[in-house]
């Protein structure tokens, strides 16, 4: 192929993928606001939901007597932070890692098989990103074994003990 055509090509897919990154990166800022302005709402709520709660006791054993009752520890109970699950953070980072894995080596198989009849500099582009990819992907899946590892180390992956057993 003349390598203009290459060149336009090149250029096209590189604006591409510079907007879809664009467009993705707003995105992502976008959510990240919202959460923390919802988050920053549901802190609020909860701390003037506390205060009216001390407010309306008029000592502290009719408040203590309150949390040690059932609908006080309900009530604490519904209100604390639920901790991460950590095995959902580690199957997401193997579904990431297994999908980058992928994508580039299908890039490299792909500047491997088309890389000469479409020329050098297609090549390139297709073998580096096939390379950044491949490593990323790799990278993500052995960090994955080794939060399990850590994980199941630590005994934080006690709990699903009897959906191991099955």
């Amino acid at each position: 192929m003349n390598d203009i055509i290459v060149s336009e090509i090149l250029n096209s897919i590189t604006t591409a993928v510079f907007g879809v990154v664009i467009i993705v990166c707003a995105a992502w800022i976008v959510v990240t606001i919202v959460t923390a302005l919802k988050g920053r709402a549901n802190t609020r709520t909860r701390a003037d939901i506390y205060n009216r709660l001390i407010d309306k006791f008029g000592t502290a054993p009719e408040l203590i007597a309150f949390l040690q009752s059932d609908a006080g520890l309900k009530f604490i109970e519904e209100n604390t932070v639920q901790p991460a699950e950590p095995l959902g953070k580690i199957l997401a980072s193997i579904r990431i890692g297994v999908v980058l894995t992928l994508l580039g080596a299908g890039l490299l198989i792909t500047g491997n098989i088309f890389g000469e009849s479409l020329g050098g500099d297609l090549y390139i582009v297709l073998t580096v990103g096939g390379i950044v990819g491949l490593m990323i992907g790799i990278g993500l899946l052995i960090s994955a074994a080794v939060s399990y590892r850590l994980c199941k180390t630590w005994g934080i992956l006690t709990g699903n003990e009897k959906a191991q057993k099955r």
